[in-house]
């Protein structure tokens, strides 16, 4: 029936396109494929492209499970310019610094300050909030504040390209893998201020997120194409194939058990790729529990021969 909403469970690797926001590619995914529920767990701002990881389903429940991902990015730095959102899309002004120190050389040696721990000043322009409001909004609003630096992760960091723009300034490609809550163009802000000259972000794209890489992505058309041809399952990945979580199908008792909030026990020997690994501090190994080979919820279970299925988080049956 045209309008009926199905049920599916999953993580599309979506490949972002310029000038959508993160929002309105979700939006376009869940009429798409005609689901009640879908999400994201990063933004990605209007003007980059690249890797956007869509959940549908009860897989929207699996938010939390991103944040500890690597990121990597491929960004572009054209230096001379300074901008009130650190990148080319805002208020651009030319400063005063002379880009003619500005070389392939003095980059990457500026660069090796971007590694390891460090400390950055998110950006005015950003969705963090202050007081429960939005940095943008107050920006917006001509309202000024400090933001407090904040300790991000930068994996690497590394130049990749140079040359120059048609008006003659140098630009610079560079390519960041980190972690959560980094700014990259704030990073390009900061470079731009260590040689003197400023810098804007004028190009970015995400080319992984964690197991995620643009180049098995997927787009937009893509996902509509599948979906008219009743083909979805491949492009839906199911959450088993992403987290590494070691599974345990359930017969039909021990799933009645569990649904009904009992306490239910299994032989560790049963959990598939369970193995030796050290226990989650405190709270036990996370594992994915199936029936009938859908996984429909995620559990933690303790050490010993015997087990009890701890809940978590349930994802529901397709």
């Amino acid at each position: 029936m045209i309008g009926v909403r199905v049920r599916m469970t999953g993580i599309i690797n979506l490949y972002k396109e310029k000038g959508m926001t993160s929002h309105s590619c979700v939006a376009k995914v869940r009429k798409l494929l005609k689901v009640k529920k879908a999400g994201h767990p990063g933004t990605l701002d209007p003007e980059a492209t690249g890797v956007l990881p869509i959940m549908v389903g009860g897989a929207t429940r699996c938010s939390d499970l991103f944040l500890d991902m690597r990121k990597t990015y491929r960004a572009e730095a054209t230096f001379g310019l300074v901008s009130d959102t650190q990148d080319i899309w805002g208020e651009v002004t030319r400063t005063n610094g002379s880009t003619g120190a500005v070389s392939a050389e003095t980059v990457r040696e500026a660069l090796k300050a971007f590694k390891g721990t460090v400390l950055q000043v998110p950006p005015a322009y950003s969705a963090l909030k202050k007081d429960g409001v939005p940095y943008y909004k107050l920006a917006r609003r001509g309202e000024v504040f400090e933001a407090e630096a904040r300790p991000v992760v930068i994996y690497s960091c590394e130049l990749i390209g140079f040359g120059a723009n048609d008006g003659g300034l140098p630009v610079a490609e560079i390519e960041v893998c980190c972690g959560r809550g980094t700014y990259i163009r704030t990073i390009i802000n900061d470079l731009g201020a260590a040689l003197g000259c400023g810098a804007v972000m004028s190009k970015l794209e995400r080319t992984s997120y964690g197991d995620f890489t643009a180049e098995n992505a997927v787009t937009l058309k893509d996902v509509e194409e599948a979906s008219a041809l009743g083909q979805t399952g491949s492009i839906v990945r199911p959450v088993r194939e992403l987290f590494g979580f070691p599974m345990l199908e359930l017969t039909e008792k021990e799933h009645l058990a569990y649904m009904q909030g009992k306490t239910v026990s299994v032989a560790r020997e049963r959990i598939e790729a369970y193995g030796e690994a050290p226990q989650d501090e405190g709270e036990g190994r996370r594992v994915l529990l199936l029936r009938e080979g859908r996984e429909f919820a995620l559990c933690r279970c303790g050490g010993g021969d015997v087990v009890k299925l701890a809940p978590e988080r349930y994802f529901g049956l397709d």
